[in-house]
């Protein structure tokens, strides 16, 4: 991503300038940063959370989990998306907003105010971004939130996503098991129904009128590649 640069000739307009961005950053970040966070050494911060989401994420917990905390602690699985968005600031413009849209996604609308969100987002091109840290629940695969750390891929389709996209999310997803030896599962979003595969044993879905929705994504493919490369990069096995 390119950033624009506005150069100023006064020395003192450029000294309060970067004062006041360097403020600036600080509020940004500190929905990520000032709560003892958990964050991946190799991961661009972007953070979406602030006190507001917190507090919606929070009462999300409450009526899906009968949690009374935004708090994920000793995640248990991964599980892996793609945006149906074509790029990455797009994708990221689409997790930023607090609240849910109710009208693009009025499917599940009835779920809370919270808006979607995952842990990571990864750009064609492999790059990784933080969207939150690591001990936040985002709301991103129903009945599982509060266990599931999730990573979003950019892409349209499955056949936008890429082998630098693989080869990230594996990356990522051995370092996570790293930081949190408590994960044994990892699943693609399309899986995340079925009832015959180990990770089941965790859906919790407190709320009887919350409908499940049918998922695609990231495809069997894709899911295929990257357990192929955690194994044969990191010798690692994850159930499904």
């Amino acid at each position: 991503m390119k950033n624009d640069t506005v150069h100023f000739f006064n020395p003192a307009c450029t000294f309060r300038l970067s004062v006041a961005a360097l403020l600036l950053v600080s509020v940004i970040l500190s929905g990520c940063l000032g709560r003892g966070t958990v964050l991946d050494p190799k991961a661009t911060t972007r953070c979406v959370f602030d006190d507001e989401r917190l507090r919606l994420t929070a009462d999300y917990c409450r009526s899906h989990y009968g949690m009374d905390s935004y708090q994920l602690t000793e995640p248990e699985m991964i599980v892996v998306h793609y945006t149906a968005i074509p790029t990455f600031e797009e994708s990221y413009r689409f997790f930023a907003p607090v609240t849910l849209d109710t009208v693009l996604r009025q499917d599940i609308s009835s779920g809370g105010q919270v808006n979607l969100a995952v842990h990571y987002l990864v750009d064609l091109d492999g790059a990784v971004f933080q969207l939150a840290p690591d001990n936040v629940v985002c709301r991103h695969t129903i009945g599982y939130n509060y266990t599931a750390i999730g990573i979003e891929n950019v892409g349209k389709s499955e056949a936008d996503l890429t082998e630098a996209q693989a080869a990230s999310t594996a990356d990522l997803v051995s370092r996570l098991v790293m930081r949190h030896p408590s994960i044994a599962y990892l699943i693609g979003h399309y899986q995340y129904r079925d009832s015959g595969l180990p990770h089941y044993r965790l859906f919790k879905e407190d709320d009887p009128g919350y409908r499940l929705t049918v998922k695609t994504d990231p495809g069997p493919a894709f899911m295929a590649q990257v357990r192929a490369l955690l194994k044969e990069r990191y010798g690692l096995v994850l159930l499904e």
